[in-house]
């Protein structure tokens, strides 16, 4: 088990993005050298069945206690403990953590609980997780639409119109971190309403939600989301170039590799490394890099040009 609170990639951006953190995430993990990204090395899977319910702990008394371990910091050893513990309990925490989540107010306590929360939600739980869209806790509904979005469920298709529905009808008043989660979770069920939104955080909050959008966006490159990205990257805006460079990076095809191409000979530094970027994902299967000094990237320019 892992101590001092070692989060994955998912708790890590996510809890980025609420403000919880302050260093960048980690990028995801692309295709292999020499696969295009989102094609399967091997044949698909079939999934496991989708749960009609909670599974049931053994102890009721005991999951309590130990979420309430896990959300004290008296003791650093006591909560690793009960982290570790929970996660073993498996799903059958997930219900009360989510509860807690919920009334928690300590940032690092809802750390915690994403955190294990992380470890025990999976895709069989997708339909679950969904129940909790509309629920009254801003905490609770983000961390639903988070969830679902990097557990892609098409039969969750209607359901993730309704929340996006509600959302629009609050217009200012709705969070702009809940726009964004519901953004994602849209594009996992193919709705390109979602775009807006979470092209408006790349734009603006790029550094804190770059690993949830990759995370999520890694497993939808088709041409739909192509076409889509390749219409904003007309824009004579920099901004709005960067945004779809690294939206194509994180969800695109090498299909759009013919439009990226030109950003290699940018004067601007970020979109000939937003290029690059797209070129070492698209092509070579290799994570993208967040900073890569002046001259080696008018010398990695130069190479990728070379391979389109």
């Amino acid at each position: 088990m892992r101590s001092d609170f070692q989060l994955t990639c998912r708790s890590l951006s996510w809890l980025l993005a609420l403000g919880l953190l302050l260093s960048p995430v980690a990028p995801a993990a692309s295709a292999a050298e020499g696969q295009d990204p989102g094609t399967p090395q091997d044949s698909p899977k079939k999934l496991p069945p989708k749960l009609k319910a909670w599974p049931k702990p053994k102890s009721e008394s005991e999951l309590k206690d130990q979420i309430a371990r896990l959300r004290q910091d008296r003791s650093k050893e006591l909560a690793v403990e009960a982290q570790e513990t929970l996660i073993s309990m498996g799903a059958s925490a997930a219900p009360l953590l989510v509860r807690s989540l919920g009334r928690e107010k300590d940032k690092h306590a809802r750390k915690r609980i994403l955190a294990v929360l992380d470890e025990v939600v999976d895709q069989r739980h997708t339909r679950l997780v969904a129940e909790s869209f509309d629920n009254k806790s801003l905490d609770i509904r983000v961390w639903a639409l988070r969830t679902v979005s990097l557990t892609p469920d098409p039969q969750l298709k209607k359901a993730v119109a309704g929340i996006w529905k509600k959302i629009e009808r609050r217009g200012d008043k709705a969070s702009e971190l809940e726009r964004y989660a519901a953004g994602l979770c849209l594009l996992s069920v193919q709705d390109l309403r979602g775009l807006d939104p979470v092209f408006d955080a790349t734009i603006s909050h790029w550094k804190e939600r770059a690993g949830d959008i990759r995370l999520s966006l890694n497993g939808l490159r088709s041409e739909t989301l192509d076409a889509a990205l390749l219409e904003r990257l007309k824009s004579k805006d920099r901004k709005q170039q960067s945004a779809a460079l690294r939206l194509i990076s994180a969800g695109g095809t090498p299909a759009t590799l013919s439009a990226v191409a030109p950003f290699l000979d940018s004067g601007n530094p970020t979109l000939r490394v937003d290029a690059i970027n797209a070129c070492r994902v698209l092509i070579a299967g290799e994570p993208p890099l967040d900073k890569i000094p002046v001259f080696e990237a008018i010398e990695l320019a130069q190479a990728w040009k070379e391979r389109i």
